[in-house]
């Protein structure tokens, strides 16, 4: 079980870094609901990820995660208990092909882009990366969501490929990814 929490100031205010646990699956519903409904660079349409998990299977899986060691699920929270980013991370030790590495995923609601959250809990990502002797770190992005492109680059990660019509949204246009990695090893 891999536990986390940290106090986090900013110019913005002051968040709470910690790990999410079942308690937390109605806030995250919430959460995911906002989010969808800012951006095309998430991996889901508005109302997909509610549609996708009851509120007791969400409850179950995040209880699941906190008590594993395969995966750390951060969330960031305002003072006032909302959350404002997620992070997480997982890989599989027991496939021993593919158990150097790992998958990351981040999101952070648009009233508090510009504040830091995702590269803070990317960095607290690092760290776990590398205590679980994760040597590559994977993520997909938007090749147009160049406000996380920079943010990936900036942290060390390289452009691996390009990943041609991947999504496509409700309208029926596609959308292009990057397949990105960080290399500890």
């Amino acid at each position: 079980m891999s536990y986390y929490k940290e106090e986090f100031q900013v110019k913005g205010g002051r968040f709470i870094i910690r790990n999410a646990d079942g308690a937390d699956a109605p806030k995250l519903f919430d959460y995911m609901d906002h989010v969808d409904r800012e951006t095309v660079f998430l991996a889901r349409e508005p109302g997909e990820f509610a549609a996708s998990y009851t509120l007791e299977q969400e409850t179950e899986l995040l209880a699941r995660w906190a008590e594993g060691d395969e995966k750390l699920f951060l969330v960031a929270e305002t003072e006032g208990g909302e959350i404002a980013a997620t992070c997480g991370c997982f890989y599989s030790k027991g496939r021993r092909r593919i158990q150097h590495m790992a998958e990351i995923a981040v999101s952070v609601r648009q009233d508090f882009w510009r504040q830091g959250l995702g590269r803070r809990l990317m960095e607290i990502q690092f760290g776990w990366c590398q205590e679980h002797k994760i040597e590559k770190l994977k993520l997909t992005v938007v090749t147009a969501n160049t406000q996380a492109l920079g943010l990936y680059l900036s942290l060390g990660f390289v452009i691996e490929g390009t990943l041609r019509r991947e999504e496509r949204l409700a309208d029926g246009t596609y959308l292009d990814l990057y397949a990105m990695a960080k290399f500890f090893a």
